[in-house]
């Protein structure tokens, strides 16, 4: 009787639905997306649940809408994780009709300081001796009014040489780059730094010249050049019309 126990409990062991693993939440512009990896040997019948808990709360509160997920299936906590400034954690078990995983959690989540702050919009276009910039912020998936952005971290790059050189600049719809070469490429490229996330990301490099290319010194020699000799024509034309005018009405030649 004995042994017949011991070997029911075994089978029950063996029946047991493997653990989650991997359990992980990426955020990207406070979007923040629970994933994780099935167990081995987990079987096609099995569904996975999720679970937050929030730090202030001290409560693991169960998220409705990823009750009965898949594998490769991601639960979408960005309204579960909606307060920025609070800990949080996620976990997740395994389950089937007849059995269910221990629970696999992850680890502590920081909305503001762990999501990955995407890239800025740049549009660069010449004035001159100089560049317009026109940066607008990535938008974030919250309804908080957070003033991350107060700066601009700027490269701008010579195409015809490589030569470069970095600055800062305060936040605005505008920006322009001054005392640059006239008729030059130059490349920009641009990041807002936090002072709450280092999880930032750059723009795309964008290209521009600062401003069409001024003449060549012999294009505009030649170009004197040509108007003073039109001048000159237009000058003799009018002296060979006032000399060899007839002589009016009443008037006779001298003897």
């Amino acid at each position: 009787m004995l042994v017949w126990t011991v070997l029911m409990l075994l089978l029950d062991l063996g029946a047991c639905v493997p653990d989650p693993l991997s359990v992980s939440i990426r955020s990207f512009n406070m979007e923040h997306i629970v994933h994780f990896v099935p167990g081995p040997g987990t079987p096609d019948s099995a569904h996975f649940t999720v679970q937050a808990l929030k730090f202030s709360k001290s409560i693991w509160s169960s998220v409705p809408r990823c009750a009965r997920m898949k594998p490769g299936q991601g639960c979408d906590m960005t309204l579960v994780f909606k307060d920025p400034l609070d800990m949080y954690q996620a976990r997740v078990q395994a389950f089937n009709s007849e059995q269910r995983s221990n629970w696999t959690e992850s680890a502590r989540f920081h909305p503001l300081t762990d999501t990955v702050l995407g890239p800025p919009v740049l549009l660069v276009s010449g004035c001159g001796n100089c560049l317009l910039l026109r940066v607008t912020p990535p938008q974030l998936k919250t309804e908080w009014p957070l003033e991350l952005f107060r700066e601009i971290r700027v490269t701008v790059r010579r195409s015809w040489d490589g030569a470069q050189f970095n600055l800062s600049l305060f936040m605005s719809e505008e920006n322009r780059i001054e005392h640059l070469q006239r008729g030059v490429e130059y490349c920009v490229t641009v990041y807002l730094p936090t002072l709450v996330n280092d999880n930032h990301t750059p723009s795309t490099q964008k290209c521009a010249l600062s401003s069409p290319s001024s003449p060549a010194p012999s294009s505009v020699v030649w170009g004197l050049a040509g108007l003073v000799a039109a001048l000159c024509a237009l000058l003799v034309l009018l002296l060979g019309c006032l000399f060899c005018r007839p002589p009016g009405p009443g008037c006779s030649p001298a003897l």
